[in-house]
């Protein structure tokens, strides 16, 4: 089972270790590098991303107070205690390196420590690491370990959860109230702003879990009941419908009200669509559609393009930047709206919460006054803003909120107060953050792309140099309201391993995350490295048309982000990489499976669509305006 965080409790000398499924494993006593997979004792640096495989952190009184990090495995705390060996102290003495490893500030003795590794070695203590043979050094490091306490074992146990998301059958909801009832005691819970309920723990087998929700009608109605096992357990709680509330206005107003005319809808294009299908579902035609968006040809439209229905497309809206000192009561003055009108056209929650950098979006038919400094949308679009702390955007709380609050309009045929219940499009709604991306940057290659993908998902590195394929992936996710990755955000594997927010599916659909593994040519050894891609359709020959980052390879500066092919029965790359310490060692990158979100699971049973057939390089130029002659390859692999 892979770990993916740790907490140590002093008090019991207990460490917990939390795998991606919720599942726990209780390490008690023994010695401290056995609880914390830690065979070297090694000291946790403040940078945790600098040791390979820590997962967390404990602080112990041995009598001065250490800090020591935490392994998610006992050969993953070997691997970093050999690479610290080779890497800090590869010039050094084992005497020299002893006064650094086990400093007498920490309550140590060093010269004792390097005479006990010599002895049991039988490696001289004034030899240099960097001159000791394989046998030699794993003669060192053995004794390293006995000394540090030979991982004396003392007891483990596992305890198992239950894991609750709630969804509308395409989206995760918010804020939804239940009482959760755990044995004799009941609580109050809500869903986070990932329609996650908190994880329920098995204390005790045979506990009865019973969760409740109150219905329309005021009544409570058990929606979950089990008794708790020795078995981890994911449920998707499903709810279809969603709650909408409006002000209402005057039934019979002083002024008479001019009747509402039809707003136009943004519509994005979903695989399937026709011109004439759209047409129909919103009682124009095609002609109309095709006027209003300059479409020269009806019968080409693309997945994930954007149409105007009920009206032309007009100059884009303006978008303000906001700056330190900022307020949305500021800037609804300078332009002449009011903060309401702000935070509904921003999907604001709270009208007190704005961030330095935050783009905000200005309706066309506002008054610039002067000193403003706003950009065109169609203008390179502004830097993203930084997200909050708490890495959860106003955004994303606005998208999945349990109730909604509409505009009161007057209706289509009368002046008598209506509500109009908003368009929703449900299929894969993070396509339109990995389409806007790829648009906004069409071929960029990865150094001269300023959205630090890695950063904007909580995690560090730069596009240059850190393979980033997953944080874009999981951004795009973010920006949607979709639970991410935050225990493997720059792994490409993170779909496998987050078993608690995705799950597998057996055949592609739009939307649908393909991973691939990399493999060893000579022994077809998981090398732990892939590449993750969002399915958008396929080609005339059957391969994956895949939307991803890190795509393009050398052709696009390194990579970028872009539409690419890949074949699903073949190697999709092939390249050399230090795979266990062995540079340039040849390996192959080949597909692995298809996943999606939890919360999308119900709305992907029931509406899954055929794949369009597309051509790659149509869709790069014309939806996506590469300007580019670069023809896109077969299997252009991707992130390492």
């Amino acid at each position: 089972m892979r770990f993916i965080k740790a907490t140590y409790h002093l008090e019991t000398k207990t460490v917990e270790y939390e795998a991606g499924d919720g599942t726990r494993l209780l390490k008690t006593a023994g010695t401290l590098n056995w609880r914390f997979n830690n065979p070297g004792n090694i000291m946790a640096l403040p940078d945790a991303s600098k040791q390979k495989g820590r997962i967390g952190a404990g602080t112990v009184y041995n009598p001065k107070e250490n800090t020591f990090a935490i392994f998610s495995s006992i050969e993953a705390g070997e691997r970093e205690k050999c690479a610290l060996l080779r890497r800090k102290y590869r010039n050094d003495t084992i005497s020299e390196m002893m006064s650094q490893y086990a400093p007498e500030t920490a309550g140590n003795d060093p010269v004792a420590y390097a005479n006990f590794i010599s002895s049991e070695s039988g490696v001289a203590k004034d030899k240099k690491i960097s001159d000791l043979n394989d046998k030699e050094f794993g003669k060192v490091v053995d004794a390293i370990s006995k000394k540090e306490g030979g991982l004396k074992a003392g007891t483990e146990k596992w305890v198992y959860v239950t894991n609750l998301t709630v969804s509308d059958g395409s989206r995760p909801i918010a804020n939804v109230p239940f009482k959760v009832t755990l044995g004799s005691t009941s609580y109050e819970w809500k869903t986070d702003v990932y329609g996650k309920l908190k994880t329920i723990i098995h204390t005790k087998q045979g506990m009865v879990i019973v969760v409740k929700y109150t219905n329309s009608a005021g009544k409570e109605d058990v929606v979950y009941s089990a008794v708790a096992g020795d078995e981890t357990k994911n449920i998707l709680l499903t709810r279809n419908f969603s709650q909408f509330s409006a002000k209402t206005l005057a039934e019979t107003p002083k002024v008479p009200r001019e009747k509402s005319a039809l707003k136009p809808i943004d519509y994005i294009v979903m695989p399937g669509d026709s011109l004439s299908k759209i047409a129909e579902r919103y009682k124009t035609s095609t002609d109309e559609i095709a006027k209003n968006n300059n479409i020269k040809d009806v019968s080409k439209i693309f997945p994930g393009q954007h149409l105007t229905i009920y009206g032309a497309k007009t100059n884009s809206p303006l978008i303000y930047i906001v700056v330190p000192g900022d307020t949305l009561a500021k800037i609804a003055a300078q332009y002449g709206v009011t903060v309401d009108e702000l935070a509904r056209w921003n999907n604001i929650v709270d009208l007190n919460k704005i961030y330095p950098g935050q783009s905000i979006l200005i309706s066309n038919d506002a008054n610039c006054s002067k000193g403003s400094s706003p950009v065109l949308v169609s203008d390179k679009q502004a830097p993203k803003p930084q997200p909050p702390v708490s890495r959860t955007s106003p955004n994303v709380q606005s998208v999945n909120l349990d109730k909604k609050t509409l505009e009161s309009v007057g209706s289509k045929k009368s002046d008598k107060p209506i509500a109009l219940l908003p368009h929703d499009q449900r299929e894969a709604p993070w396509m339109a953050i990995a389409i806007r991306e790829v648009t906004e940057w069409h071929g960029t290659g990865e150094k001269k792309i300023t959205d630090n993908y890695h950063n904007l998902t909580g995690s560090k590195g730069s596009l240059g140099s850190t393979a980033w394929c997953a944080s874009f992936a999981n951004y795009c996710l973010k920006e949607t309201g979709y639970d991410y990755s935050r225990s493997f955000t720059k792994s490409s594997q993170f779909p496998v391993y987050d078993k608690t927010k995705f799950i597998e599916i057996k055949n592609p659909v739009y939307g649908a995350l393909m991973v691939f593994r990399t493999y060893v040519e000579s022994s077809d050894e998981f090398t732990g490295n892939g590449h993750v891609t969002f399915v958008y359709g396929k080609t005339s020959n059957g391969d994956i048309a895949g939307l991803g980052g890190n795509q393009g390879g050398k052709a696009y500066g390194g990579g970028t982000i872009k539409l690419s092919m890949y074949s699903t029965t073949k190697p999709t790359s092939r390249f050399s990489m230090t795979v266990r310490k062995k540079k340039e060692t040849p390996v192959y990158q080949k597909f692995y499976k298809y996943y999606i979100p939890v919360a999308y699971k119900e709305y992907y049973s029931k509406n899954s669509a055929e794949l369009p057939i597309v051509d790659v390089d149509d869709v790069n130029n014309n939806l996506f305006g590469f300007d580019s002659k670069t023809k896109s390859v077969k299997d252009e692999g991707g992130g390492r």
